[in-house]
C-alpha cells in the first residue's frame, strides 16, 4: 500500500509541471501562427497593380477582354501580371483605328497608357510606360524603345542617341522626352525620373501625311461643298510681322502659300482659320509636333510643326 500511494504521488507530481509547461507553449504556437498570417497578408501578399489610360479621342476599354470603362481611366486594384489591353474608340463622325496590346502590371507600380488614334494603325500614335527597380538606388535611368526603330530620342533638348536606347545614372526629376523620325510626326512626353526605378518607355510614331496631299484632299472637299452650296467658313486672321513675347513661333513657307489653324492638333481636326508665311504668333502649349498658337486676341487653335519654327 505504501508503494502504490508513492507510486500515485509521483504520478500527480509529473502531470502537473507537464501541463503548466505544455499549456504555455501550445498558446506560444497558437500566438506565433496567428501573427504569422496577419505579417503574411499585409506584408508578403502581390501588392496592386495600377493602369492609368488616356486617349484622344475618347475609347472603351478593355482588359482581358472585360469591360473596364472608358478613357480616362486611373484604376490601382488590378493583379500583377501580363494583360492583353484593347481600345475602342467611342462613336464620332471619323472612324478611327482601334489598338490591342500586351502590357505587363507590376504591383505597386502605375502603367500608363496614351493613346491618340487615327484612322489607321500607321496614322496612330501613343506610349506606355511603366517604372522597374534598379539596383542603383542613388539614381534613375530611363529606356526608349520605339516604332520605327533607328528614332532619334533627345532629352531636354540635348540629343541622346537612337532607339532602342537605355539612359543610365540620371538624376532624378522631371524631363521632357522627345522622339522623333523622318517621315514621321515627332512625339513629346513630359516624365518624372525617381532614384531607385527605370522608367520604361515604348513610343509609338504617326507616319507623317504629307501636307501636299492632305491640301489636296481637302480642296476636294471644298470644291464639292461649293457644289452643294455649304462652303467652308474661315476666319479672318490679322497679319501678325512684329515678334510678340517669347515663346512665339515663326511660320515657315507651305507649298499653298498659307497654313491651316486647327481646333485640336490632328490633321482630321476642324478647321478654325489661316495663317500666313511670315507671321508670328504667341506659343501656348505643344502637342505630338502640333503647336497651339493665339492666332487673334482670344484665339486659340493648332498648326503642324513642320511649317512653323519655334522661339523661346
Amino acid at each position: 500500500m505504501v508503494l502504490a500511494c508513492e507510486k500515485a504521488n509521483f504520478v500527480l507530481d509529473y502531470e502537473t509541471p507537464m501541463r503548466r509547461f505544455v499549456l504555455p507553449v501550445i498558446a506560444l504556437i497558437l500566438i506565433i501562427g496567428v501573427g504569422g498570417f496577419i505579417i503574411k497578408q499585409k506584408f508578403f501578399q502581390p501588392a496592386n497593380a495600377g493602369l492609368k489610360v488616356s486617349s484622344n479621342p475618347p475609347a472603351s476599354v478593355f482588359l482581358d477582354e472585360i469591360d473596364i470603362g472608358s478613357t480616362p481611366l486611373e484604376r490601382n486594384d488590378f493583379k500583377a501580371g501580363e494583360v492583353t489591353l484593347k481600345l475602342v474608340p467611342q462613336a464620332t463622325a471619323t472612324t478611327y483605328f482601334p489598338w490591342e496590346t500586351k502590357i505587363k502590371l507590376i504591383g505597386g507600380m502605375m502603367t500608363v497608357v496614351n493613346r491618340e488614334f487615327g484612322e489607321t494603325e500607321s496614322s496612330s500614335a501613343g506610349e506606355v510606360m511603366t517604372l522597374e527597380k534598379i539596383a542603383d538606388k542613388k539614381s534613375a535611368s530611363l529606356a526608349v524603345i520605339s516604332i520605327p526603330d533607328s528614332a532619334v530620342v533627345t532629352l531636354n533638348n540635348e540629343t541622346k542617341g537612337f532607339t532602342p536606347l537605355n539612359l543610365d545614372a540620371l538624376a532624378k526629376g522631371n524631363y521632357e522626352v522627345r522622339v522623333s523620325a523622318n517621315g514621321y510626326k515627332e512625339r513629346m512626353v513630359r516624365v518624372k525620373l525617381v532614384d531607385g526605378y527605370k522608367l520604361m518607355m515604348n513610343i509609338k510614331l504617326a507616319e507623317e501625311k504629307d501636307e501636299a496631299e492632305d491640301e489636296e484632299e481637302e480642296e476636294e472637299d471644298e470644291e464639292e461643298a461649293e457644289v452643294t452650296g455649304t462652303p467652308t467658313p474661315r476666319a479672318e486672321v490679322t497679319p501678325k510681322t512684329t515678334p510678340p513675347p517669347m515663346p512665339y513661333v515663326l511660320i515657315k513657307d507651305t507649298p499653298t502659300g498659307w497654313l491651316r489653324v486647327r481646333i485640336g492638333p490632328t490633321t482630321s481636326a476642324t478647321e478654325a482659320a489661316r495663317v500666313d508665311p511670315g507671321n508670328m504668333y504667341p506659343l501656348l502649349d505643344e502637342e505630338s509636333g502640333w503647336y497651339q498658337i493665339e492666332y487673334e486676341e482670344g484665339e486659340e487653335g493648332w498648326i503642324s510643326g513642320q511649317y512653323a519654327e519655334k522661339y523661346e
